[in-house]
């Protein structure tokens, strides 16, 4: 009896993973398949770096005592963005599947709520994630952070970095996601809470340079620390120390998992 058991143990275990993997390549395939959505993304790359860095050419940027390049300081900053823009959006597969009934079938199938929700979680955050490093290839060809060689050692340091500032986005999209019933009410998403997030970051604009409220707003901004801690591991100074950006990071990917978790567990599929 303890033998059955233990394998049908087993066998529950290995299927579980298997589902989640294919939900994980669905969501990545339906990236690299969508060509228009490939060249939208170097095109937005291209627009944000070009359009936004020309405007700082004449502004001193200071981290931590040291001067840095104001291309360099935008382009990291813009290279966090993409992982902020994918991964909320990427929710929107939530909303698509909902209405065409494609989620309606994947909850009959004998797998788990949890299982589906970490499938379709670690596929949109491997979508950012190759957003992200297309962004990063992109200024680093163009030269916004110089041609040092040892950039192409920081980029792949990065992409770890980048998947645990993923996970924590793409809790916010799928939650926002599995309460929303239709395309347009994500708009009022975008306008109140995605687009305050970008601007209050510090992105495009230096933590010290700004009002003391904005640097307050600004601390209690989650995304905040993943623009932060980018610039650390590509320019070498940051904000906020390193262990900071972290332990904020982990946090918040870990709470928006679980909150994301509980949303996709209570989602109604009429």
């Amino acid at each position: 009896m303890s033998r059955k058991v233990s394998s049908y143990v087993k066998i529950e275990g290995r299927m579980r993973w298997e589902a989640i993997w294919v939900l994980s390549k669905r969501e990545l395939l339906a990236f690299v398949r969508n060509k228009t959505r490939i060249i939208s993304s170097i095109a937005q790359a291209l627009l944000f770096l070009f359009v936004f860095s020309g405007g700082f050419f004449s502004i001193d940027i200071s981290i931590d005592g040291v001067d840095v390049s104001p291309m360099a300081f935008v382009a990291s900053g813009i290279i966090a963005m993409a992982i902020l823009f994918s991964g909320v959006f990427g929710g929107l597969g939530i909303i698509r599947d909902r209405m065409f009934g494609f989620m309606r079938e994947l909850l009959v199938a004998p797998i788990s709520r949890r299982t589906l929700m970490t499938g379709k979680t670690l596929g949109v955050a491997l979508q950012s994630l190759l957003q992200c490093l297309i962004m990063a290839v992109i200024s680093v060809a163009m030269g916004f952070f110089g041609y040092d060689p040892s950039l192409i050692w920081r980029i792949i340091l990065l992409m770890p970095i980048a998947l645990l500032f993923s996970l924590g986005v793409v809790g916010i999209g799928l939650t926002i996601s599995t309460r929303l019933t239709d395309f347009q009410s994500f708009g009022l998403i975008q306008t109140f809470l995605i687009m305050p997030m970008f601007w209050l970051s510090g992105a495009l604009f230096a933590f010290n340079s700004v009002p003391e409220i904005m640097q307050i707003i600004m601390m209690f901004n989650p995304i905040s620390y993943g623009v932060d801690i980018f610039r650390y591991v590509i320019l070498g100074v940051s904000f906020f120390p390193l262990w900071v950006n972290l332990l904020v990071l982990s946090a918040f990917a870990a709470i928006l998992i679980l909150i994301g978790a509980n949303s996709f567990s209570n989602m109604q599929i009429s």
